[in-house]
C-alpha cells in the first residue's frame, strides 16, 4: 500500500524557544510597538562606492568602508540639526553628497567644503503619490485630480491629463493591481516624460457597497467587473515635461495600443535613453503575452520583442533589465521555472542566462562590468530558503554567495561588490551584516534580539511530506510551550493555499503573532503549502488551472493524515482557520470532508468564483462560459448543506476585494438548509481586519476555537 505521507526527519528543521519566562504574547502590545525588532538607524549604502552608512547614537551619519572598515563622518548630528535635520532617524541617498529626509521632506549636499539645503515648500507631501527627488519631479493627486510638479516651474502644479470624465480613473493602479501593478504613473530615468495609465471604467457595471454610518444609508458604487462579464479599457499616455512647463498646460499623447495585441498593459518600462517605451501586453485569456517596443515620441508600435504562450496562463510582472549596449534581460517561465533569459535589443534571444529547477524569487541588478547578475531563489530541494546568487552572464554558471539555510533579504551597493544581508531562519530572529560578493562576511552589524524573548514561546519544526502523487509538501508544525508528549492537544490548521503564496518558510516566526499566540494557549498549530502555492516551479503553482480546490484540498488532506499520525494530536479536534483564498479553502475542506474537523472559522472566503474579478478570476478559471464545470464544483453555496461542524464566518462589510455578496448568499443558503452558522460582519473594514482593531478578531478567533475544541464556555 501507498503511503501518502512521508515525514522527512533528515531535513526537519526545529527550534524549541527556553524561557524561564512564561508571558504571554500581548496581542494589544503587539499594535503598540511592544515587540519590535532592533534595526539599525539610516543603514544604507552611499551611491557609487563601497561605503555604507548609518547613523549613530549621537545621531551622526557614518561612513564606513566594507572592504577594510574604515569610518568618517559624513555629517555631524549637530551639523544636520543647524541645518533642520534634527533627530534624523531615517534618509534616503540622491547621489553621493546629497541625502533627502521623507520626514522633513528636505536635501542636505554636502561636497566636502560647503552644505547646501534644499526645500520643496510649495509640494503638499500629503498628496504625493510618485517622485524622483534627483529630477525634482513630483506627481500628486487630490480631490481636484492628478497634477505633476516640478522645479522647472517652481513647483507650479499642471494636470497630469485633462482627458477625464465620469468613471476615468489617474493615478491608481489599473488591471485591480495584478501583474505586480501598484502604480498610476512611471517617471522616466531622467525626469522628462511620465507615462501614465489611464482607466476607463464607464463599461463596466456598478457594484454596490453600502455605507451605514449615514442616518439613511447610502450607497457607494464601485466597478466590479465579474469574471465573464464586461471589462474596464486602459490606454498608456506620456506627459511631455519640458513642454507642459512652457506651455504651462498639460501636453501629453497616448501610446497607440492595440487590443488585438491584448488588452492587459503590464511592465511599462522606458528605455534608459527616454527614446522608447516597452509594454508587455496580455490578451484576456491570459494565455499569450506580448512585449512590444514602441516609439515615445510618436506613440506608435516599433516591433514585438518577445511572445509566450502557454496552455494554462502567462504572467507577465516583471520589468526589463536593460544592459549599456542595450540588450535586456528577461524573467519567463517558458522552461517552467523562473529563469533568467539574455536578449539583444531586437528581441532575438542570446541565451538562457540561468538554469536549473529552481524559481527566482527577485533580480538585485547587474556588477558594474555587467559580468554577472545577482538575485535571490528558492532552491527546489529545499524551498522554504531563500538564497543570495549569482550568475555569470557568459556561461550561466550559479555561485550560490549567501547559502545558509533560511531567508537571506540583500540590499546591494550600486557596484554589486557588496551587501547587506538581512538574514533569518526559524532559529534565528534577524541577523545584519556586510557580505562581499563572494559571500564573505566582512562584518556582523547586529545580532539582534528576540522581542519575544520573555514569551513562553512553542517549538516550531519545518519538514516535507509527500503528497499522493509523490510531490513534497512542507509544513509548519508549532507544539505548545512545554508540552506534555503523553497528553493530546487539540489541532489548528491555518490554510491560504492559493496562488502567489508561500506561508511556510525558514524564517523566524513565519507563522505570525497569532499562530504563536495560539500555540501558547494549548494549541498545536499546523500549516502546509499545497499545489497552487510559489516558488516550487511552474508546474506545481499551475496544475490547480480550471479545477480551483481539487488538488489543494487533497494536499491539506495529507496534512491531516500526518497530524493523525502524532500521538499527542487528538484527531477528533481538529480545527481549520483561513481567509479569503484560506476561507475558499477552509469551506472547500469542511463541506467535502465534513467528518474531519471539529470546527471551522473563516473571513471574506470566495464562495462562488463566478462572482469574483475578471483578472485574478480568469486566469485560474478561465470563465464560467468555457468552463463551467469548473465553476461547478468549486463553488461552496450547493456544498454548505454537508457541513457539520460549528462554523464562524467574517467578512468586511466594505470589501473590494471578495464583494459582501458572497458571505450573505452563503448566509441565505445555509438557512434554506437548516444549517447554524455564526456569522460577524466588520461593517467598518475591507477585505481585512487592520490595525489595532485586529485583536478584536484575535480574540473572537480565539474564543470560538477554546469553546468548540476545547469546550470552553
Amino acid at each position: 500500500m501507498k503511503r501518502i505521507f512521508t515525514l522527512i526527519l533528515v531535513t526537519a528543521m526545529t527550534v524549541g524557544i527556553m524561557t524561564a519566562q512564561n508571558e504571554t504574547i500581548d496581542l494589544n502590545g503587539v499594535f503598540q510597538g511592544k515587540y519590535m525588532f532592533e534595526r539599525i538607524n539610516g543603514l544604507s549604502w552611499q551611491p557609487g562606492t563601497d561605503n555604507y552608512a548609518y547613523i549613530d547614537d549621537k545621531g551622526d551619519i557614518m561612513l564606513v568602508n566594507a572592504k577594510n572598515g574604515k569610518e568618517s563622518v559624513f555629517r555631524s548630528g549637530k551639523n544636520l540639526g543647524e541645518n533642520g535635520f534634527k533627530n534624523l532617524r531615517s534618509f534616503q541617498w540622491v547621489d553621493a553628497n546629497t541625502i533627502y529626509s521623507p520626514r522633513t521632506h528636505s536635501t542636505l549636499t554636502y561636497d566636502g567644503k560647503t552644505v547646501t539645503v534644499g526645500k520643496f515648500e510649495d509640494v503638499n507631501w500629503d498628496d504625493v503619490i510618485d517622485q524622483s527627488i534627483k529630477n525634482k519631479v513630483f506627481v500628486i493627486k487630490n480631490d481636484d485630480g492628478v497634477f505633476v510638479q516640478t522645479a522647472r516651474n517652481d513647483y507650479k502644479p499642471i494636470l497630469l491629463c485633462p482627458d477625464t470624465g465620469k468613471n476615468i480613473v489617474f493615478g491608481e493602479s489599473v488591471h485591480r493591481s495584478e501583474w505586480g501593478i501598484n502604480e498610476g504613473q512611471y517617471i522616466s530615468p531622467k525626469g522628462n516624460y511620465i507615462a501614465f495609465y489611464r482607466m476607463d471604467e464607464s463599461m463596466v457595471e456598478d457594484y454596490p457597497l453600502v455605507n451605514t454610518t449615514t442616518p439613511i444609508a447610502t450607497v457607494e458604487n464601485i466597478k466590479y467587473p465579474m469574471a465573464g462579464r464586461t471589462s474596464h479599457q486602459v490606454k498608456v499616455g506620456i506627459f511631455d515635461v519640458a513642454k507642459s512647463v512652457q506651455a504651462g498646460k498639460p501636453v501629453y499623447h497616448y501610446i497607440n495600443t492595440d487590443l488585438n495585441d491584448g488588452e492587459f498593459l503590464t511592465n511599462v518600462t522606458f528605455s534608459p535613453d527616454e527614446q522608447y517605451l516597452y509594454i508587455s501586453h496580455l490578451n484576456r485569456e491570459q494565455n499569450h503575452s506580448k512585449l512590444i517596443r514602441y516609439d515615445l515620441q510618436s506613440g506608435n508600435k516599433v516591433k514585438v520583442l518577445i511572445e509566450e504562450m502557454d496552455s494554462r496562463y502567462v504572467e507577465p510582472s516583471d520589468r526589463m533589465i536593460f544592459l549599456k549596449n542595450n540588450n535586456f534581460l528577461w524573467i519567463s517561465e517558458t522552461d517552467g521555472w523562473r529563469h533568467l533569459y539574455l536578449y539583444d535589443i531586437n528581441g532575438n534571444l542570446i541565451r538562457k542566462v540561468v538554469d536549473g529547477r529552481f524559481d527566482i524569487v527577485d533580480v538585485e541588478g547587474l556588477d558594474a562590468k555587467e559580468e554577472y547578475v545577482y538575485f535571490t531563489m528558492a532552491p527546489t530541494e529545499k524551498p522554504v530558503n531563500q538564497y543570495v546568487c549569482k550568475a555569470a552572464l557568459k556561461d550561466g554558471k550559479v555561485t550560490r554567495i549567501a547559502a545558509t539555510d533560511g531567508t537571506h533579504t540583500p540590499i546591494f551597493n550600486e557596484g554589486k561588490t557588496y551587501f547587506v544581508d538581512y538574514f533569518t531562519s526559524v532559529t534565528t530572529p534577524r541577523v545584519i551584516s556586510v557580505v562581499n560578493n563572494q559571500g564573505k562576511t566582512m562584518k556582523e552589524l547586529k545580532n539582534c534580539k528576540n522581542p519575544y524573548a520573555n514569551c513562553a514561546l512553542g517549538t516550531t519544526k519545518i519538514f516535507p511530506i509527500l503528497n499522493k502523487e509523490g510531490d513534497s509538501l512542507w509544513c509548519r508544525l508549532i507544539t505548545p510551550p512545554n508540552m506534555d508528549p503523553t497528553k493530546k492537544y487539540p489541532c489548528l490548521i491555518y490554510v491560504y493555499g492559493g496562488p502567489h503564496s508561500q506561508l511556510v518558510t525558514n524564517s523566524f516566526m513565519s507563522g505570525g503573532v497569532f499562530l504563536e499566540y495560539m500555540a501558547e494557549q494549548g494549541y498545536v498549530v499546523f500549516t502546509l503549502d499545497n499545489r497552487g502555492t510559489q516558488n516550487r516551479g511552474a508546474d506545481f503553482e499551475k496544475c490547480i488551472h480550471r479545477n480551483l480546490g481539487v488538488k489543494e484540498v487533497e494536499d491539506q488532506m495529507c496534512g491531516v493524515d500526518y497530524l493523525k499520525t502524532l500521538p499527542y494530536v487528538d484527531a477528533n479536534r481538529i480545527g481549520l482557520d483561513g481567509w479569503s483564498y484560506g476561507g475558499f479553502m477552509t469551506l472547500s475542506l469542511i463541506t467535502e470532508h465534513p467528518e474531519a474537523f471539529r470546527a471551522a472559522s473563516c473571513g471574506g472566503p470566495v464562495v462562488n468564483w463566478a462572482w469574483y474579478e475578471v483578472m485574478y478570476g480568469e486566469r485560474y478559471m478561465d470563465t464560467p462560459q468555457e468552463n463551467p464545470d469548473g465553476y461547478e464544483h468549486a463553488n461552496i453555496i450547493p456544498k454548505i448543506k454537508n457541513v457539520k461542524c460549528p462554523l464562524l464566518v467574517m467578512h468586511g462589510c466594505q470589501d473590494h476585494t471578495v464583494v459582501w455578496q458572497h458571505t450573505l448568499e452563503l448566509m441565505r443558503q445555509a438557512v434554506s438548509d437548516g444549517i447554524e452558522i455564526e456569522y460577524f460582519p466588520y461593517t467598518a473594514h475591507d477585505h481585512n481586519v487592520m490595525g489595532v482593531e485586529r485583536v478584536h478578531l484575535w480574540n473572537k478567533l480565539l474564543r470560538f476555537h477554546n469553546q468548540n475544541l476545547k469546550g470552553e464556555l
